[in-house]
């Protein structure tokens, strides 16, 4: 068996004679590992293979790779298969495709197809991705089972390096292994199974976690559904992934991509499409979870079937990001584009800039938006090849008359009406200063502080004759019907005026001044009832305020309602004193270091300093939640009642206040009537307990308990345990010790908790014998 000739010959008429061309046997290289320069690459070309062969399921195995002994990649799909006519009328004819000329189902499945979300159009036209196997590994095993009753199993064998032995070897004269199986070792009753060994490249944890991220984004989000799924199996890497938590670092397991249904309630988004008929341009822009506009226009481009979504990334939409896919958006891409629901590369890729977004930036930061604020998709739905991808396969789309239509498409009818909104309405969304001298920035925008503006946009909309028609929220409804009353006045006093100039009618006349006389009885009918709704709404939240002032008298409010003129003053005489203190202490620190002091004294100063700024980190992320002086020397209340109000009140709370912004999950487990009051300093308590979590934090730990135990009226003892990496047994006696660390930390946090619980008369001990993790036992005495 060999591969099939394409229509590649080429006959020159001289009189009588006709000559051929010859394809060498290196033709195998310029079409597989030569053209197809990535193995992730190499890998997509093959799941688009199974996508295009109707397959329900992708399964890809790595298997040996750490062995260093018959490693291989194994792609196993449950398509519709092959028998022996398709391989060598398809799968052996060099650069033909079936697919392109509409001939590759032959009607078999087309019911099949059109049941599929979206209608599946087909992945790959290009008669070469089956080459892709050659990149992967020099030797290829193919198994296929077509989709028909009594279907033989038909198996393929080829070494690709067979056709690098001579270059002037004909590529077709090569011969290829063909065998019919009697039975196979795979759960699929048909389909395609591609074992490919000889392995050109090596792959770790890293490449394959690599390869997963990339297979999320493969695929386009917006239609992923039952019918096609991706599983990515590696059996060496089961024990590995089995001890981590989080599911985006573990390499087993189905391939999913839901990021850009997530950021639809966090960001600044714009939808726009063209209809499949290419009539009409549909635009839907939203922030935050609002409504600002829809609009319908006459579609003036050449393309049809396209569908473009933007998201505009704030810092706080970014950081959103980070927790969400473990990973800043920088480093996950921008721009993805889609055809027929699989990518096109280099679209989207870190550091490519195919729309030339970065490089129309640099005319002009504060007015443009780059890859960096931007995330999105360009989906295309395609069955006519209008927009035909390079052969190369990461080099995008050939750049013809539909290209260049789509791109000005996605400028003017995407972008810049997201930059219009993003920069001159909601000014980026970030804090601003209304001068560019002034010291404090003014708050980030929302919606709801920009309506006027946003009414503006819409008006001018309104006005668009390209406008068929434009739906926008009922909140900026409440602005355009108050405009549009003032211009109901100012109208009907122009057309009174107007009448009494052209007219001599008593009866016009008079008619109008009734009617003048009505329309102003109603609007003030109107602002009266305003009027007692908003003295009835005052009166309410007065009440209600009241109401929740009696309720709250705990000792963390929810708010910063609180926090007067004198506990600010108080406040910036805390800190200004703690800054002094470090002042003088580094002072003494360089002196000491000039006078080669002994190691004992310089690590003093730096306990000094490192505890004042501690202290004054605390009281200025939690002071203004206090309903007490936290910097007052001490206090005499319920430490229990202290610190499970600190931890639900306020840690739990304010999000934003959370040391490096922790995700940590604490359950407090307190015994019925459990009370211990006894005099403390408020700010030490605050300073043991973000301590601990903090440990907790850099340990990997997701999950907290803490749980009371009272021995008796005078001793207090606090259980805290999470389930982190824990503490080995070589290292338990130095973990309190000064500037000790396993992390990038500075090594004090627990040796200051240790302190300050000895200076209440208590003590901590540690408990590295839990099932996992590590546990803190703190207790404490009365007359502390």
């Amino acid at each position: 068996m060999i591969f099939k000739k394409s229509l590649s010959k080429r006959v020159m008429k001289m009189e009588k004679d006709t000559v051929n061309f010859k394809i060498s046997s290196g033709l195998k290289n310029l079409i597989g590992k030569e053209l197809i320069t990535d193995e992730l690459i190499a890998i997509f070309e093959l799941v688009k293979n199974s996508f295009d062969a109707h397959a329900k399921s992708v399964k890809i195995f790595f298997e040996n790779i750490y062995s260093n002994r018959d490693a291989r990649i194994i792609i196993v799909d449950t398509g519709k298969g092959m028998d022996i006519t398709d391989i060598e009328e398809k799968w052996l004819f060099v650069a033909y495709s079936a697919k392109k000329d509409g001939s590759e189902d032959n009607n078999e499945l087309d019911d099949y197809r059109n049941t599929l979300k979206g209608h599946r159009g087909y992945a790959g036209a290009k008669g070469v991705g089956r080459f892709s196997c050659d990149r992967l590994g020099s030797k290829l095993n193919l198994i296929t089972i077509k989709d028909k009753p009594e279907s033989l199993i038909e198996n393929i064998k080829i070494n690709w390096e067979d056709f690098e032995k001579d270059s002037k070897e004909e590529f077709f004269e090569i011969e290829l292994e063909h065998n019919v199986l009697q039975s196979h070792s795979y759960e699929i009753h048909h389909g395609t199974i591609l074992e490919i060994l000889d392995l050109r490249d090596t792959w770790d944890r890293t490449k394959l976690l690599k390869l997963k991220q990339s297979l999320e984004k493969l695929i386009n989000p917006n239609q992923q559904s039952d019918e096609f799924s991706i599983e990515l199996i590696v059996n060496e890497e089961l024990e590995k992934d089995a001890s981590i938590k989080d599911p985006r670092k573990k390499i087993n397991g189905f391939v999913n991509n839901t990021i850009f249904e997530v950021l639809k309630v966090k960001t600044t988004r714009i939808n726009t499409i063209v209809s499949e008929d290419g009539s009409k341009i549909t635009t839907t822009l939203e922030d935050r979870g609002k409504l600002i506009y829809k609009t319908v226009e006459n579609n003036p481009f050449s393309i049809s079937g396209v569908e473009i979504e933007l998201f505009y990334l704030n810092q706080t939409a970014k950081i959103n990001f980070t927790k969400l896919m473990g990973i800043r958006p920088v480093r996950y891409g921008s721009i993805f584009m889609y055809k027929n629901g699989f990518r096109i590369y280099p679209f989207g890729e870190v550091g490519e800039d195919p729309l030339k977004l970065d490089a129309r930036k640099t005319q002009g930061h504060s007015r443009y938006l780059g890859n960096r604020e931007l995330i999105g998709r360009i989906e295309i739905v395609d069955h006519k090849d209008s927009f035909i991808e390079t052969t190369s396969r990461d080099g995008g789309l050939i750049k013809n008359h539909n290209y260049e239509d789509l791109v000005q498409f996605f400028y003017d009818k995407a972008l810049k009406k997201l930059e219009r909104y993003v920069v001159n309405i909601i000014r980026w969304g970030e804090p601003y200063r209304l001068n560019k001298d002034d010291e404090e920035k003014q708050p980030a925008l929302n919606p709801e502080d920009v309506k006027n503006d946003i009414q503006g946009i819409i008006k001018n909309l309104s006005a668009s004759d390209e406008i068929l028609s434009i739906e926008f929220d009922d909140d900026f409804l409440a602005i355009i019907e108050e405009r549009q009353e003032n211009s109901v006045t100012r109208t009907l006093t122009e057309l009174t005026a107007k009448a009494v100039v052209s007219s001599d009618d008593p009866a016009l006349h008079l008619g109008l001044e009734k009617l003048g006389r009505k329309v102003n009885k109603l609007i003030d009918e109107r602002n009266q009832f305003e009027i007692e709704t908003e003295e009835k709404t005052v009166e309410l939240k007065k009440t209600t305020k009241e109401l929740e002032q009696i309720n709250n008298q705990n000792l963390f409010l929810k708010s910063i309602a609180s926090a007067d003129i004198k506990e600010i003053a108080s406040l910036q005489h805390h800190i200004d004193h703690g800054t002094v203190k470090i002042t003088r202490n580094l002072t003494k620190l360089a002196i000491a270091i000039e006078n080669d002091a002994p190691k004992s004294e310089l690590m003093s100063y730096v306990e000094r300093i490192s505890l004042e700024n501690n202290k004054i980190s605390t009281i200025a992320r939690f002071v203004t939640k206090a309903n007490f002086n936290t910097t007052s020397k001490s206090l005499t209340r319920d430490l229990v009642q202290f610190v499970n109000e600190y931890i639900e009140n306020v840690y739990k709370d304010y999000e934003d206040l959370r040391i490096n912004n922790q995700l940590l999950s604490v359950d407090i487990s307190t015994p019925e009537n459990l009370s211990f009051v006894c005099r403390f300093k408020p700010l030490e308590i605050i300073i043991i307990i973000d301590n601990l979590l903090s440990n907790s934090y850099k340990a990997n730990s997701k999950e907290i308990s803490i749980s009371w135990k009272k021995n008796s009226d005078s001793k207090l003892l606090l259980y805290y345990q999470d389930d982190g990496k824990g503490i080995p047994e070589s290292i338990i006696g130095k973990i309190f010790e000064f500037g000790f660390t396993t992390t990038d930390g500075s090594g004090l946090g627990l040796y200051h908790v240790k302190q300050m619980i000895e200076s209440m008369g208590g003590k901590i001990t540690v408990n590295n014998k839990v099932e996992k993790g590590v546990q803190f036992i703190l207790e404490v005495h009365h007359g502390a």
